[in-house]
């Protein structure tokens, strides 16, 4: 049991160490606002000077009170370790420019982030913040949730137009469209990998 737990508890420290990382070292120093609350965090950061760890702090702590709530316990679970530990490890990982290229950074970012989003996927966990509303939309409003999560990221792109320019905006509609297709592309591979597994047990029997 507790052989698990630490198993558990390192699996979704790996995939907030990755999330970290691609924010603080690829897309954030490049003003790449694309990914979830802590580009919500960076943004008023930018905007009024507001400490982006209180931010990503306040909406993971608003967004679990919002779960405990609104949704069933279940989902509580899965996201309350996720939810306390990322701003802890976007505030122990310091911000720093890896790479000059705005374009490598913008990519390798992405796709670095949606890998860490994957690992916190298969590990039955999140990070919180903006992956909970589409769950209250859907549960309430009858919204499917890739709809929810568009409109999640329709704001987060607002908020680049708003705060940033105009180009911001595009490279984080970009961005958002490369997290999309890596998700789709870690997923197939991992079904693929399950399937090839499967086979093998079946042939061993």
């Amino acid at each position: 049991m507790v052989i698990n737990k630490v198993v558990y508890l390192f699996k979704i420290s790996f995939g907030l160490a990755i999330i970290s990382l691609a924010l603080n070292f690829f897309l954030l120093p490049h003003n790449i606002a694309s990914a979830g609350v802590g580009a919500i965090g960076h943004l008023l950061e930018l905007r009024w000077s507001v400490s982006s760890i209180y931010t990503v702090w306040f909406i993971n702590l608003f967004m679990l009170v919002m779960t405990y709530i609104m949704l069933d316990r279940q989902v509580f679970s899965k996201i309350f370790l996720g939810s306390l530990l990322f701003p802890i490890f976007l505030k122990v990982i310091p911000a720093n420019q890896v790479l000059f290229s705005h374009m490598a950074s913008l990519i390798i970012g992405s796709t670095l982030f949606s890998l860490g989003v994957f690992f916190l996927y298969k590990s039955n966990s999140s990070n919180g913040g903006i992956t909970i509303p589409p769950i209250i939309l859907e549960r309430y409003f009858r919204i499917p949730t890739h709809r929810g999560l568009l409109l999640t990221n329709l704001v987060i792109i607002f908020l680049n137009f708003y705060i940033l320019r105009p180009v911001d905006g595009l490279f984080a509609v970009l961005s958002i469209l490369i997290m999309t297709f890596s998700m789709k592309l870690y997923t197939a591979i991992d079904n693929k990998w399950l399937i090839r597994e499967a086979g093998n047990i079946n042939i061993n029997k």
